[in-house]
């Protein structure tokens, strides 16, 4: 799918001799104002992701970075260094009850606490002490948030073998604490990342060192499904110096095992639940569950569901679709709306109760309905699935090819994997 920045990239490169310049040279320098001519020049330089990566940029195995206000370089990143990708092992990172030390039932306006934007979180995993528990400061407290302007300092390109110069370059941060100990950055998100820019801590890490001579924390923040995620790095001056040392998940509610046997026992097979709705390609069930919350809130279509998980625009579709899959969304025309049984899942405040709700609406899909089933012979270990031919199954429970049904068989997989997470 082209997108505007895919349009914009390609007319500019096309247009001057800054591919040329790149190859010779390994970096080239980009003022704003040339970008103008070809579209909004944060646009088009706003690339969080490495999925957000332009054609132009993927074909030639390119990445930019901000130097200076109104200078961007563009520079060969042939191994995605300035990109860190999360190992694909969320699951395994188990998740603690967290006991707040004051009731945020005293608050009134920290009542919906399912249905959370980025700076919402943040507040309340201070204030639930999620924040202090973590870093194991009693006392820390929150003194910086936004955009500002940096100092000095420099960036080693690992591809190129070269430091450059960063000057008066804006950045943003999500949430600064400060104890007697030390700083802590942090940049949040809602909903879990494959992998981020690593440009968004590093530079508020560089540029934090230089005015304070406390250690400088980083640490990346999301919050999903009701779960509180946070990576502590450790960061050095090279794009490629980057590496997670401590991580850890918090639920404020209780986590409850149900009894997935009787849910599958009970379940009510039914074909016309999924009929003209595209079978899922959406790995990840958090973020389906962050999709139908964030409907809720007024991001009601592929557009704006790309916005906020930093994704390209089929990828909204993709969730907003599994979402239908699901019976949590209805779509008219391009938009998506709530179904009763999704404001159903936003009132229950448990994840594992949200669990249970998924798994009964599951069971009464064709494909699901059979690999649970057969699943039960196995005392539903999640391990009976690799003896399992789920292509096939997927197959001949639907009208997708055997291409279509490989590729779609990584969402079913996860999505079992993940109730098995919660079940008994």
């Amino acid at each position: 799918m082209t997108t505007l920045n895919d349009i914009a990239w390609n007319n500019l490169f096309t247009d001057t001799h800054l591919l040329s310049k790149i190859q010779s040279g390994g970096i080239a320098y980009l003022d704003a104002n040339t970008m103008k001519k070809y579209r909004e020049p944060r646009l088009m330089a706003k690339i969080d992701t490495s999925e957000l990566l332009p054609q132009v940029f993927r074909k030639h195995k390119l990445s930019i970075l901000p130097v200076k206000n109104g200078e961007y370089a563009i520079f060969k990143d042939p191994k995605k260094q300035s990109f860190f990708t999360f190992p694909d092992d969320f699951d395994q990172i188990n998740i603690q009850e967290h006991n707040p030390t004051i009731s945020l039932s005293n608050f009134d306006s920290f009542q919906d606490l399912e249905n959370l934007n980025e700076a919402q979180a943040l507040d309340t995993a201070l204030i639930s002490s999620i924040i202090r528990g973590f870093t194991n400061e009693e006392d820390i407290w929150f003194t910086i948030r936004g955009r500002q302007f940096t100092q000095d300092f420099k960036v080693y390109i690992p591809s190129i073998q070269k430091y450059i110069n960063i000057s008066k370059v804006q950045i943003e941060i999500d949430a600064g604490y400060e104890s007697k100990n030390a700083v802590y950055i942090f940049e949040a998100k809602i909903g879990k990342r494959e992998n981020f820019n690593i440009r968004q801590l590093l530079f508020p890490y560089l540029e934090w060192k230089n005015r304070t001579t406390k250690p400088i924390i980083p640490i990346f923040f999301f919050f999903t499904n009701g779960l509180y995620y946070l990576f502590q790095f450790d960061l050095g001056d090279s794009l490629d110096a980057s590496s997670v040392i401590r991580r850890a998940c918090y639920t404020l509610y209780e986590i409850e095992t149900f009894e997935l046997a009787r849910i599958i026992s009970n379940a009510d097979l039914d074909d016309s639940l999924v009929e003209n709705i595209p079978f899922p390609q959406a790995d990840d069930l958090d973020k389906v569950i962050d999709t139908v919350s964030l409907v809720n809130q007024g991001y009601i279509n592929k557009e704006d569901l790309s916005e906020v998980f930093e994704f390209d625009e089929r990828q909204g579709d993709y969730y907003g679709n599994a979402a239908r899959f699901l019976g949590f969304l209805e779509r008219v025309n391009n938009s998506f709306f709530l179904t009763d049984i999704g404001k159903e899942l936003l009132k229950i405040k448990s994840p594992s109760n949200r669990a249970r709700l998924i798994a009964r609406q599951l069971v009464n899909r064709p494909v699901f309905n059979q690999i649970f089933n057969m699943l039960l012979q196995q005392n539903l270990k999640s391990e009976g699935l690799d003896y399992l031919n789920i292509p096939q199954i997927i197959m001949e429970q639907t009208v997708l090819n055997d291409t279509t049904s490989d590729r779609r068989s990584s969402t079913v997989r996860n999505w079992i994997n993940w109730i098995l997470r919660y079940a008994e």
